[in-house]
C-alpha cells in the first residue's frame, strides 16, 4: 500500500507517516555510508564487493554481527 496514493485510514496515517520518515532517512544514511566505504576501502576501483569471495563476504558479515552484538549488549546494561 503507497500511503501516498491511496487513502489511509486514520488509525494507520501516523505508522505509515513514521513508516515513510524511516526511510527516507535509512535510504539517505545508507547511501551516504557505503559511499564513504567505497572511498575508504575501493578507492581506486581495484577493490569491491564485487570481487570479494564468498568466503570473504561470509567472514565480513560475521565481523559485523559481532559488533551488533556488543552494541545490543552495551544498550542492555547501559
Amino acid at each position: 500500500m503507497d500511503a501516498s496514493k491511496e487513502k489511509v485510514p486514520k488509525g494507520k496515517r501516523k505508522d505509515f507517516d513514521l513508516m515513510r520518515r524511516a526511510l527516507s532517512e535509512f535510504n539517505q544514511e545508507a547511501f551516504d555510508k557505503f559511499t564513504a566505504g567505497v572511498e575508504e576501502h575501493n578507492s581506486d576501483g581495484s577493490r569491491g564487493m564485487h570481487k570479494m569471495s564468498k568466503k570473504q563476504k561470509l567472514k565480513a558479515i560475521r565481523e559485523e554481527i559481532i559488533d551488533l552484538w556488543f552494541y545490543v549488549k552495551s544498550l542492555d546494561e547501559g
